[in-house]
């Protein structure tokens, strides 16, 4: 049923649109049907699927209420296993997840998300008694041009890795087609993700978190805060951050502004109509909400976030790379096979109990101690 609703949530989502984007659907759907193959036995039960949290922001050591922001975030899954809440946040990478040890999952130590969606838990009243990085990776293999051998065996039996295919796609080969079909790719890397290597696709680790480190964070958001104030009293605009211009081998989507080719109030941008993409437009009241993805934008660049969050601008032809379309995909077919997992009575959108509003805050007793 999980993988069923996944791969369902996949094709809708995708519909008619061009081959680039039917190749993103098909490693999706290939990589989520070797997720439910490695996981689906793992023990957890849904509680929560994708719960949206407010909560007013608080100094935890003056109990100060901020008169400016709140905390806001979308969690992905909260699960029970056995007895233990635990907290679930999907990741997708193309580095190595296989060694423990390896820089991925060192990086991931320090990472704020998961106490930022923790803090907001035990905001709530809730209190997780664990979190997992649920890490999958982006596959390195592409559709490629198949053997002779490969073709006649295709075209005789109409099977390629096990799986039937199409007439259609026999046909591609029998006027002379060399390379394998958006389907033919799906099923070979399907069956490298199930049968061959899993490990290499599918990792999971624990996070743990102490209440000490939970509080510190809560201690962070607030300085993170107050920077934030006091970089736009300043009279002039915020500093930029050279080395952030070139992140993950892709120029800054502000990086024409910053370098004097472009400029804010050019034809070429516009007012975004909702500043933070991660939550529902019916809780944005403005900029005024701390997000996670805001928090790490600021310590990024000062620049590059008063243009996302205070400038609130977008260019109007921005296209959507294949990196953000896989991970848009992948989270709409976890979403949907998560969902799957929960009681039947929870309601559509997987919340069980009050997700929008302002919880207690962690300088009061009754959370702090």
């Amino acid at each position: 049923m999980s993988l069923t609703n996944a791969i369902q949530a996949i094709n809708d989502f995708v519909g008619n649109a061009p081959e680039d984007q039917q190749l993103v659907a098909a490693k999706c759907r290939a990589l989520l049907a070797g997720y439910d193959a490695r996981w689906r036995d793992a023990g957890y039960t849904a509680e929560l699927v994708e719960r949206t949290l407010l909560a007013d922001l608080y100094n935890p050591d003056t109990q100060g209420k901020s008169r400016t922001f709140q905390v806001a975030g979308k969690l992905d899954v909260r699960a029970r296993y056995m007895v233990r809440k635990v907290l679930f946040d999907h990741k997708s990478t193309s580095q190595d997840i296989t060694d423990p040890n390896g820089p991925y999952w060192r990086q991931l130590v320090v990472e704020g998300q998961v106490d930022h969606y923790m803090l907001l838990e035990w905001m709530h009243g809730e209190k997780c008694d664990d979190a997992v990085w649920d890490v999958i990776r982006k596959p390195s293999i592409s559709p490629k041009k198949i053997t002779k051998a490969e073709i006649r065996a295709v075209v005789s039996l109409g099977e390629y890795f096990g799986l039937k295919v199409s007439e259609a796609d026999k046909q591609t080969f029998v006027a002379g087609g060399e390379r394998e079909t958006v389907a033919m790719y799906e099923a070979r890397l399907l069956h490298d993700c199930t049968v061959e290597r899993p490990e290499w696709y599918f990792a999971r680790r624990s996070v743990p978190r102490m209440d000490s480190e939970i509080l510190d964070y809560a201690r962070d958001l607030w300085q993170h805060s107050q920077d934030i104030l006091y970089t736009r009293q300043q009279e002039r605009l915020p500093p930029r951050n050279s080395g952030a211009c070139m992140l993950y081998g892709s120029p800054c989507k502000f990086l024409g502004i910053c370098s004097g080719h472009d400029s804010a109030d050019s034809d070429r941008w516009q007012k975004k109509t909702q500043i933070h993409a991660e939550l529902p437009a019916e809780v944005q009241d403005g900029k005024e909400l701390l997000t996670n993805s805001r928090i790490r934008t600021f310590q990024t660049c000062r620049r590059k976030h008063y243009y996302e969050y205070d400038l609130a601008i977008e260019r109007q032809d921005e296209e959507e790379r294949e990196a953000l379309f896989f991970g848009t995909l992948i989270h709409v077919g976890l979403e949907a096979w998560w969902k799957a997992l929960l009681p039947e009575n929870a309601n559509d959108n997987g919340d069980q109990s009050p997700a929008i509003g302002a919880g207690n805050n962690v300088g009061e007793p009754s959370v702090a101690r």
